[in-house]
């Protein structure tokens, strides 16, 4: 049967089968269908995993060769073509494609009638991957506004209503009744606000008689800090905020909070959705000086992060390299998915199947964050220190840069000889064995200038007649940081008899003396009756970023000493101050009688003399000019440190950053950027061409690459820029969205994060873009969509089922009923403390633990079982909680609360027997059953009383003449508290309508 496959392809043969005119056109038609039909099929679903470069299963389709060599088709014979065999649903599922929907029953029967009739492949047909590059999807067009529709009805209240309207003329339904007003006022404030409203608000509301009585109560909501609370809530699920790192380890972020304080806060100020956006993208370049512009970009960390990947192994590695190509691809698809709705991160491994997003956009995007990481930032609370102290580290930076260039052009101004010295003396340096004891010597306190004086001291048990002294330099290994560790560039000795006058026998503070490497500084000089020894450093040596003085030895020389009598037994040291870490530091080292020595001592002479030959063409070559500007900059530098020192410290925030303390493998690029490169299949070990940095193209002829040369802040900045465009069609539809979903219990686009060819169709396209273009319009004001979606009608219609409009529109999509919506994990669990009267209405700040708390420094546990719920310090709202990723809270998962590993832009709502149980047994419930049993006694003393007042708080009205007797007779035989345990159960309680 190959051999007959063979024959359609090969030339010879098809001229000799064509040879008649019937034939030719008959052959003719099948190349024609395969083209527009089964390569197409190919292409878009086989194509990315069988083709010449990724051969699974050893199996390619991209050409006709390659289908035949591999055994899987047999032209004319589809029950023998092992091809149909994995393409062909099972019980639902299929083989083949993997990981991806099955192809539909029309694309199946289209390629088996394609084998039977001998799969005919046009000659020299190469197939590639399928590329989409039409923009015609609906969610790319351009936006713009819809006239508002006309409606034969009185029934509307807002322009939303209208568009609403007209659907439901064209599809023969109407609207449902309004709700009555108690469901109104417990509906609303739920929405808005994530709480039940008060007995008071309540009867305030149903007594009131004017007609704007609802829209006070909106306006009031809006207004409320409640507010913010409730939509930041919203937000974070889809932005994946927890207070965990996630991943193996799942170590604690103590400064992820201020995030989350930072999106309600901006909630409750109704900041423009376009600033917004930008605060967390790039709110550190837009807008400098700003603490929203640093705490906004705890969004892009605000994801998992791998510890191991990135503090245990380097970034040279291949775990290292996966930690963080899956670190930038979290942050582009949390940028992409929630501004956008677009499924980018599709394009990690191969071009996006169904969307016009290639490989080299998604790189690109990764290389939009090549150089930021995810760590502690420090942001200031007064906008004018912050600006303050972005000044002086730019000074601090440009003057590190000046220092480096001096020290260049000395070095190029010594010539060959110099570099040739340095070498040498490098050389030699490293082939010397140091020998020396685990005690150093004497090391001063830090200080922040080179020009602070340190001095240290030794008195002789006895006046001692000197022949001379040395000073020997200290050695340490630490961070290659070598011989001559600490030896003052500045100094004077002096010694001084038992009449206390000063003698200076060495005066150093002139010029600065270079390095002396391990070579002692020697003095020879007849000193008679010296009871004291000062050295003073008027020079500190430089560290990285501070300044010390350190010596390894003070030895001296001298006449009449008995033998085997050292003329330091007996000696004190004392100096102005000393960093006593033993057993390295300390100040009894300095007269120990150790010191380090190079092990082969013709090599430490040779060594010696290059570094003094080195020393001395320094001298020639560093001018007063040059050792004056070495100066000048050295003062700046110190000036601008201790002005940056003295400044507040700020407070700090767990965000995107390029700039913090290294940990570990896990160290800053200092705004460099990373090289990001596409990746063939997405594999860190096959990387291919450089990406460039670029947004996405939203036309076919928009140009996405971003120009060269951008420094890491200006690619975020010209991202952010591109994101909240008033242009953009899918930022402010995403949005939009989003509110109306949370509303309304489902989108206008049932698919949050995926406006892409694999989303969605909008259900009422023309009202999805006139709330586009209103909100865009209005500013981006949220409170101004929120007061137009809950003063419409169609949001205060009744929730009542309707048998013929179900039948119509079984999923309500045409919006002729409100949808009845169970509260969230957070409501129920905000609505229980509020009921019970146990709710601290404390905002903001580190969130409470509702865990006990084990091996914080290692691998964290959260021993929830441990926890005592009576706890004041956890009755605050739920958004306050310290979320875990790893180990959620139990209860709050039972009820369906976010899972913090993942973008959660649509909450499951189940109802299982496991959720009855915990909201009757779990100890929150049962404390809290307590706590609003006795709330109820304080109120009154009578069990009739106490019933009414239990609905009225858990129900929003007052209980019928059954349901008091049945309460009643209830708490009687169990209790209050176990009264209050049922009030918790109910339906009524648990479900907004």
């Amino acid at each position: 049967m190959q051999r007959r496959f063979r024959r359609v392809l090969t030339t010879g043969m098809l001229t000799l089968l064509l040879s008649t005119a019937p034939l030719l056109a008959e052959a003719g038609r099948e190349e024609d269908r395969f083209r527009a039909e089964i390569a197409s099929i190919l292409q878009r679903r086989c194509l990315s995993c069988h083709n010449q470069e990724r051969m699974q299963g050893d199996f390619s389709l991209h050409s006709a060769e390659a289908v035949l060599e591999s055994g899987y088709l047999e032209p004319g014979e589809p029950s023998a073509s092992h091809l149909l065999d994995v393409i062909r649903p099972v019980d639902g599922k299929a083989r083949m494609p993997r990981d991806a929907d099955p192809l539909s029953s029309k694309e199946i029967a289209a390629i088996e009638s394609w084998i039977a009739d001998g799969a005919v492949w046009p000659e020299g047909l190469v197939l590639a991957e399928h590329l989409v590059d039409n923009f015609d999807w609906w969610s790319f067009q351009p936006l713009e506004r819809p006239d508002i529709r006309e409606s034969q009805s009185d029934w509307g209240r807002t322009p939303i209503d209208a568009f609403i309207a007209a659907r439901h003329q064209q599809a023969g339904v109407t609207h449902s009744p309004e709700a009555d007003r108690r469901t109104l006022i417990r509906r609303v404030t739920f929405d808005l606000t994530g709480l039940p409203p008060s007995p008071e608000e309540t009867a305030a509301f149903l007594a009131d008689p004017d007609p704007q009585a609802y829209d006070k109560l909106v306006d009031r909501l809006l207004a409320s800090p409640r507010y913010g609370e409730r939509w930041a809530r919203h937000w974070l699920d889809v932005a994946k905020y927890a207070d965990t790192c996630g991943y193996d380890k799942d170590k604690l972020r103590p400064n992820a909070w201020p995030y989350r304080d930072y999106v309600i806060r901006s909630f409750n100020e109704d900041k423009p959705y376009a600033r917004f956006v930008q605060e967390q993208i790039a709110g550190d370049v837009l807008f400098p000086g700003d603490r929203d512009g640093i705490l906004g970009l705890g969004f892009i960390a605000a994801g998992p992060w791998d510890f191991i990947g990135h503090v245990e192994v380097p970034e040279s590695k291949i775990d290292g390299k996966v930690a963080r190509n899956l670190d930038r691809d979290d942050m582009v698809s949390n940028v992409i998915n929630t501004f956008c709705s677009l499924t980018v991160q599709c394009a990690r491994c191969h071009n996006h199947k169904f969307d016009p997003i290639t490989q080299e956009h998604y790189y690109g995007l990764q290389a939009v964050f090549a150089a930021v990481d995810r760590a502690e930032r420090v942001y200031d609370l007064d906008p004018e220190v912050e600006a303050r102290k972005q000044e002086l580290a730019g000074v601090i930076r440009e003057t590190n840069a000046e220092l480096t260039a001096l020290e260049t052009e000395i070095e190029q101004a010594g010539g060959e000889r110099l570099r040739e010295l340095e070498s040498q003396i490098a050389r030699l340096q490293d082939a010397q064995t140091v020998l020396k004891q685990p005690e150093f010597g004497y090391h001063s306190a830090i200080a922040t200038s080179a020009d602070t004086a340190r001095w240290v001291e030794v008195r002789l048990a006895k006046p001692t007649d000197l022949t001379g002294l040395s000073l020997h330099p200290c050695h340490d290994d630490y961070a290659g940081i070598g011989a001559g560790f600490g030896f003052p560039v500045r100094f004077r000795i002096e010694v001084a008899g038992i009449d206390g006058k000063w003698q200076t026998v060495v005066d150093q503070t002139e010029a600065d003396f270079p390095n002396p490497g391990l070579r002692s500084f020697d003095v020879v000089q007849d000193l008679t009756a010296v009871e004291r020894i000062r050295i003073t450093a008027t020079r500190l040596a430089p560290r990285k970023s501070d300044f010390i003085f350190a010596l390894a030895e003070l030895e001296i020389h001298s006449r009449g000493t008995e033998k085997g009598e050292r003329p330091l037994d007996g000696a004190v040291v004392t100096s102005l101050d000393s960093i006593e870490a033993p057993v390295r530091w300390s100040r009894d080292n300095l007269i120990d009688g150790s010191w380090a020595r190079y092990a082969n001592p013709v090599e430490a002479e040779q060594l010696a003399d290059l570094e003094e030959e080195r020393n001395v063409l320094r001298t020639q070559i560093e001018t007063p000019a040059r050792i004056e500007r070495r100066k000048q900059l050295q003062s700046r530098l110190t000036a601008s440190r201790k002005q940056l020192e003295n400044l507040p410290a700020g407070s700090t925030v767990y965000a995107a950053t390029t700039h913090f303390p290294a940990q570990g493998n896990f160290k800053p690029t200092e705004g460099k950027p990373r090289q990001v490169q596409v990746l063939h299949r997405g594999d860190v070990q096959h990387p291919k061409e450089k990406a460039d940095p670029c947004v996405l193209p939203l036309a076919a002829d928009e140009v996405s690459r971003m120009e060269p040369g951008l420094s890491e802040a200006e690619r975020r900045a010209r991202l952010a820029e591109w994101v909240t465009s008033p242009h953009h069609p899918m930022l402010w539809r995403s949005i939009v969205n989003r509110v109306w979903q949370y509303h309304f219990d489902q989108g206008l686009v049932a698919t949050p994060n995926d406006f892409g060819r694999m989303g969605a169709e909008p259900t009422h396209p023309d009202l999805l873009d006139w709330l586009a273009c209103e909100f865009r319009d209005s500013g981006g004001s949220f409170k101004h969509l929120h007061r137009l979606i809950v003063t419409s009608s169609v949001y205060r219609q009744s929730s009542a089922h309707h048998e013929g409009h179900a039948t119509a529109d079984a999923g309500n999509q045409l919006l002729w009923r409100i949808n009845r919506r169970r509260l969230t994990a957070e409501e129920i669990r905000d609505a229980i403390l509020v009921v019970s009267g146990a709710m601290d209405f404390t905002m903001g700040g580190p969130g409470y633990y509702l865990f006990e708390l084990e091996k914080a420094d290692h691998s964290p546990h959260y021993e929830y079982h441990l926890f005592d719920p009576t706890d004041p310090v956890s009755h605050r709202r739920s958004i306050y909680r310290f979320v875990v990723r790893s180990q959620p809270d139990p209860w709050m998962t039972t009820l369906d609360c976010a899972d913090s590993s993942q973008s959660t832009p649509k909450r499951n709502e189940t109802l299982t027997a496991l959720q009855a149980l915990s909201l009757l047994n779990n100890p929150f419930n049962l404390a809290m059953s307590e706590r609003f049993a006795d709330r109820l006694r304080t109120e009154s003393s009578e069990l009739s009383d106490q019933v009414v007042l239990a609905f009225q708080l858990i129900a929003q009205r007052e209980p019928n003449a059954a349901e008091q007797k049945a309460l009643e007779r209830y708490g009687t035989d169990h209790g209050l508290a176990n009264l209050c345990r049922v009030m918790f159960n109910l339906s009524e309680f648990m479900y907004v309508d």
